[in-house]
């Protein structure tokens, strides 16, 4: 990608949309810092930074929900309670030991809150549905208490009861003053949730609409790769 400049503002949900392949993913890796972009600038509250790996994001309260749950979002043989304290070893191991106590406290709180359903916390992750899994994977970094977070098509392959609890804790994170970044593939998801979304083609940002003038039509107008309209 090159070209892309864009904000996001403390309680807005910002939606980016596009076809497969368009780059959108590639921006949001290089925001986190898992594969950083060679030029340009992040700025943090109004102040640069540079961010070359994801703990540095993470200390500057960035959070990461990635788009491949299955490889990229979960430790698939490890339990429940020891996926969802993984972003947070300063709050369970202060001085470099695991505070089980600790570790299983903020896991339950996180089980409760999210409506988690599973047999015990040390069942392994990889047993939950997709849905559980994807929760459990939000509330690892909710524990951070990221001001920017990042969700790379949070409802992919689960199931619609779950996706309508993902909408509403999508919203209530907003509210609670979070700036939130939504990367989907699915329109109806960015009209419904979105006060702006973002449209890339071919590795460039092409619209920034406003929710007002959001259509699906729209959307995809400035998602079509002008080679393709010209043709």
């Amino acid at each position: 990608f090159s070209g892309i400049s864009f904000e996001v503002r403390q309680g807005e949900i910002v939606g980016l949309g596009g076809l497969v392949g368009a780059g959108r993913t590639d921006v949001a890796r290089a925001i986190f810092g898992i594969a950083p972009a060679t030029s340009g600038t992040v700025t943090v509250r109004g102040k640069a930074v540079e961010i070359t790996d994801p703990s540095q994001a993470i200390g500057l309260g960035l959070g990461f929900v990635p788009e491949d749950r299955a490889v990229a979002g979960i430790f698939r043989t490890l339990s429940v309670r020891e996926n969802i304290s993984a972003a947070v070893p300063g709050k369970i191991a202060p001085g470099g030991w695991i505070r089980r106590a600790i570790e299983r406290a903020m896991a339950e709180d996180a089980v409760r809150k999210l409506r988690i359903r599973l047999a015990s916390l040390g069942q392994p992750i990889g047993e939950l549905s997709g849905g559980n899994q994807q929760k459990a994977i939000l509330a690892r970094w909710l524990l951070t208490d990221p001001d920017v977070l990042i969700l790379d098509e949070p409802t992919r392959g689960i199931d619609i009861g779950v996706k309508a609890e993902f909408y509403d804790m999508i919203g209530e994170l907003a509210v609670s003053g979070r700036a939130i970044l939504l990367i989907s593939s699915e329109l109806p998801e960015l009209l419904a949730l979105c006060d702006r979304v973002l449209v890339m083609s071919e590795g460039r940002l092409t619209a920034d609409i406003p929710r007002a003038e959001a259509s699906q039509e729209a959307i995809m107008s400035a998602a079509v790769p002008r080679t393709q309209v010209a043709a």
